[in-house]
């Protein structure tokens, strides 16, 4: 098995199976419904869950894997608050994996080549992404390590905080604003009646 010590696990390129170094947790994920015609993992091609990422966005994540498909103005919204809500001790950023540069996976939405390039905010981090679909794919632990890096705007407290901490009130944030064009929400129980036809 290799480890990705940054990304706290062990993964086996013979058979596929992942080992984490940690208790399974959710990062921010909330599983909303388990489709049968789901879409497969890029990775490991388990079929991909339904959730809610910070319980505000909509994306699909592997539960084996612990991948995340997301759009990539979701991607920026989350990175956006997490870095700026975050609490802890910033961690300096490990040297890239130039290996992961080379990694070729399917858009799990159109098919086509997902690029795999550095993500040039902080983190060093590979990521994928599908320009087609305005799509990006995140392994587990990526955005940790994004979060985690060292950078001026960690820590402003700037924008409403994250919803993924359990100690805050479940629901929309009181200091966010009521759904506008540029600020929009997900009307969960529609979404469900119309995923669930």
């Amino acid at each position: 098995m290799e480890l990705f010590a940054q990304r706290r696990y062990y993964f086996c390129r013979h058979c596929g199976a992942f080992h984490f170094l940690e208790a399974p947790e959710i990062d921010g994920l909330e599983v909303l419904v388990r489709p049968a015609d789901a879409r497969a993992c890029p990775i490991c091609g388990q079929g991909m869950s339904r959730s809610l990422l910070d319980r505000t966005h909509d994306v699909e994540h592997c539960e084996r894997c612990r991948g995340v498909l997301l759009s990539r103005r979701t991607f920026a919204e989350v990175v956006t608050r997490r870095r700026a809500w975050a609490t802890g001790p910033a961690m300096p950023p490990q040297p890239i994996d130039r290996r992961e540069l080379e990694r070729h996976i399917a858009c799990p939405v159109c098919g086509g080549r997902m690029e795999a390039h550095p993500y040039y905010g902080p983190g060093n981090v590979i990521m994928d992404s599908c320009g087609h679909c305005d799509l990006v794919w995140l392994d587990f632990g990526e955005l940790r390590q994004i979060v985690d890096a060292p950078g001026r705007d960690r820590g402003s407290k700037t924008g409403p905080p994250p919803t993924y901490d359990d100690r805050l009130p479940r629901g929309p944030s009181p200091s966010r604003p009521e759904d506008d064009d540029e600020n929009p929400s997900i009307d969960l129980i529609g979404w469900l009646k119309t995923i669930l036809r």
